[in-house]
C-alpha cells in the first residue's frame, strides 16, 4: 500500500471523530426542547423591561443588597450597586462601621460612575445623571434616552430549565430562579 494512502487512511478516523464532537458541543451550546416537562422544577424565568418602571427612579429606606455589584467611595459616603435594582447609599463617617442609610431605586441599573457631586448610571439604555450633594434627597437632572444599545438576554446565566423568552413582552433585562410548572425550554 503506498504512503500516501496510508496517511490518507489514518486521517478519515480522526476527521469523523473531529466532526462528531464538533456536532455534540454545538449542539449542546444551543437551547432545546424536550417536549413538555410536566410537574414543578426550579427553572429561569425572565424578567422583562417595562418603560414606565425605568423612569422611575426614587430614594427609599435602606435595604438588604441581593446582587452587588461595584463599589465607589464619595466623601463621607460609599455608593454600592445592587444590579438591575439601583445604589445603596452608605454612611461611611465611622470607618470602621459603615451604615446603610437609603437605597437609590434606579431599575435596570447595572453600571454606573461618580464624578463630582454626580452619579451617571444606567437606566435600561439610558443615561441618568443624578446630582447627590445632598444624598438623602438625590435629583435626575439629565436623562439621555437610549444612550446605550440594549443588552437582550436571551439565555439564563446558568445551564437548565427555563421559560422561553416572549418578545412580545418587551426586552429582557434579568433572569429569577422560580419553581414553575411545564418550563418549555432546556439549555
Amino acid at each position: 500500500m503506498s504512503t500516501f494512502l496510508q496517511i490518507k487512511l489514518m486521517k478519515q478516523p480522526l476527521l469523523i471523530a473531529a466532526g462528531i464532537g464538533l456536532s455534540v458541543c454545538l449542539y449542546s451550546c444551543e437551547p432545546h426542547y424536550d417536549g413538555p416537562d410536566s410537574g414543578e422544577r426550579q427553572a429561569y424565568v425572565p424578567v422583562y423591561m417595562s418603560d414606565i418602571q425605568k423612569n422611575d427612579v426614587t430614594i427609599s429606606s435602606a435595604r438588604t443588597t441581593e446582587r452587588s455589584g461595584k463599589i465607589y467611595a464619595f466623601g463621607n459616603y460609599i455608593f454600592q450597586n445592587d444590579l438591575n435594582k439601583g445604589i445603596h447609599v452608605i454612611d461611611n463617617t465611622d470607618r470602621l462601621h459603615p451604615q446603610k442609610i437609603a437605597f437609590i431605586s434606579i431599575p435596570y441599573n447595572s453600571e454606573f460612575a461618580v464624578k463630582g457631586n454626580y452619579i451617571y448610571a444606567n437606566n435600561g439604555n439610558d443615561l441618568v445623571v443624578v446630582d447627590v450633594r445632598d444624598v438623602m434627597h438625590p435629583a435626575v437632572v439629565k436623562r439621555m434616552e437610549n444612550a446605550f444599545p440594549y443588552v437582550e438576554q436571551q439565555f439564563p446565566p446558568q445551564a437548565g430549565y427555563f421559560v422561553c423568552p416572549d418578545p412580545a413582552k418587551g426586552i429582557v433585562v434579568d433572569w429569577v430562579l422560580q419553581t414553575v410548572t411545564s418550563p418549555n425550554c432546556k439549555r
